[in-house]
């Protein structure tokens, strides 16, 4: 069965790109017969602003978007998260590391995703104390993967990237490895989210291979943008939706490049979701990185 999700951060309210990624989540689960869940990415305390789970949640509301299962929260699932953490560590798939950010900048050179860690502390026997992270050890091979929208996502690990973080040395979980373990214990087959997570891709294939977890189709859609920045929360970038459910649809639905001649000023909005759920097209999405959006996106 089809399970998609949409997993936003409690760091502030949602903005037009969230909710085009939320939109575009939702009529494709929809669209496939299958399930919607929401995932509150709260693994990050220190970004997390307390109410804002709330005020996203009630958004969602707002544009109509219901979720089929209880909503989850990343902070109830630290045990599941060791739990994988001590299996990888089993396989001697993982190990701990000491260095700090000014060790690795003296020998790593950049790769993909900043330096490439350049294996330090692959073969040390270091005792785990509050100041260590786990690291998981990659191979050298190339991940290759198909985006449904992007196209082809291929990866060398050893030589893009290198032995990555799985849990910090302040405790806190990856994103990378807390979403595999997250869509496992979910059942996630589907996700669609911002092109500006598509570099993550091989780091989560390779968790889930290592896991033995299915992998899930990947589709990354169109970053939105204003003067050719990343439309944020940090930005300042407010939408309000109470009155504006009507408007917001439609331009997330051009936005999403979906067949627009369908909608009539007299539709309401539950009359707008279902055509668009039967209309849905995620063939349509213009495979690129961003999409600048006018002026008037904002209401």
């Amino acid at each position: 069965m089809y399970i998609g999700r949409f997993a936003p951060t409690p760091s502030g309210p949602l903005h037009f790109g969230s909710i085009v990624t939320a939109i575009a989540s939702f009529l494709d689960a929809k669209s496939n017969g299958g399930k919607w869940l929401v995932k509150i990415d709260d693994i990050d305390q220190p970004r997390v602003i307390r109410g804002a789970d709330a005020i996203i949640l009630n958004s969602l509301k707002e544009l109509h978007l219901y979720w089929d299962a209880p909503v989850v929260y990343q902070s109830h699932r630290i045990n599941e998260y060791n739990k994988k953490i001590d299996y990888l560590k089993k396989l001697n798939a993982a190990y701990l590391c000491e260095c700090s950010r000014r060790d690795i900048n003296k020998l790593a050179i950049t790769g993909g995703d900043g330096f490439i860690y350049p294996g330090i502390c692959r073969e040390k026997k270091i005792n785990l104390s509050d100041r260590v992270s786990h690291r998981v050890e990659v191979k050298d091979e190339l991940i290759i993967t198909q985006d449904c929208i992007q196209g082809i996502v291929k990866q060398n690990l050893s030589s893009d990237i290198g032995d990555f973080i799985i849990k910090r040395s302040d405790g806190l979980f990856a994103y990378q490895f807390a979403v595999v373990v997250d869509n496992y214990l979910d059942g996630v087959t589907n996700i669609i989210r911002g092109y500006d997570l598509i570099q993550s891709v091989p780091r989560q294939v390779f968790l889930h291979q290592l896991l033995d977890i299915d992998v899930p189709e990947f589709s990354h859609i169109p970053i939105a943008t204003k003067f050719d920045q990343k439309i944020s929360k940090s930005c300042g970038n407010k939408i309000i939706i109470k009155g504006n459910e009507i408007s917001i649809w439609l331009k997330c639905l051009a936005f999403l490049n979906q067949p627009m001649e369908a909608y009539s000023k007299s539709m309401n909005i539950e009359d707008i979701i279902c055509e668009a759920i039967r209309c849905w097209s995620k063939n349509l999405i213009k495979p690129l990185r961003q999409i600048e959006i006018d002026d008037n996106i904002h209401t």
